[in-house]
């Protein structure tokens, strides 16, 4: 991803390679690389590694910044610096990821009852907090009858086979019985259930 980033024009600053006097080259040099554009690899896969690239936004805009960050495919942590803290969180709002620091990097980690997930390619779901908690759980819906005899049937209407004749109109009124806002409309609603039920 660096060589191609550097055929491409940007600029390494430092590091860029294996560190060779280090086990049999197991281990990356810190890198800092400048000029990276939005047609380079490294702006668009994944780099697990000590690469600090420096990205320079068109007129150095706000909104170009949040675009940029947003386009690529990745989203798990994000952080902003910046002067003021209200500007930081205004711009970390707009950012598509999992997790997001104004002024500070990885502090979210540290602080286990918050949720770690990122979205996109990044990932789904969280682990840690709550909702990591509920990910370990298999949720499910539990009904039971509060007041005995009285049981759900399907009405005949709209039970198998369904009538045609009857079974569209019957249908239609029951959920405009639920979802009609208008009181003129349900009324209407329960003479249809009348009159096809």
């Amino acid at each position: 991803l660096i060589d191609d980033a550097v055929l491409k024009g940007a600029t390494l600053h430092c590091g860029g390679k294996r560190n060779k006097t280090l086990a049999p080259g197991q281990f990356y040099m810190p890198t800092v690389i400048s000029g990276i554009t939005p047609d380079m690899r490294i702006s668009k896969e994944e780099l697990f590694g000590p690469v600090m690239c420096i990205v320079k936004v068109p007129k150095d805009s706000d909104e170009e910044c949040i675009n940029l960050v947003n386009d690529c495919p990745f989203g798990l942590g994000s952080s902003v610096y910046c002067g003021s803290q209200k500007r930081g969180l205004e711009i970390g709002e707009k950012i598509r990821s999992g997790m997001f620091t104004c002024n500070d990097f990885g502090v979210n980690y540290l602080i286990q009852s918050l949720p770690f997930g990122g979205v996109k390619e990044s990932g789904f779901d969280r682990f840690a907090g709550p909702e990591g908690l509920r990910a370990c759980c298999l949720e499910r819906s539990m009904v039971v009858d509060r007041i005995p005899g009285v049981r759900t049937s399907i009405p005949a209407p709209i039970d198998y086979p369904i009538e045609k004749a009857k079974g569209l109109p019957f249908g239609n009124a029951l959920v405009n019985l639920f979802y009609n806002e208008s009181p003129f409309g349900k009324l209407l609603a329960i003479l249809g259930l009348i009159k096809y039920g």
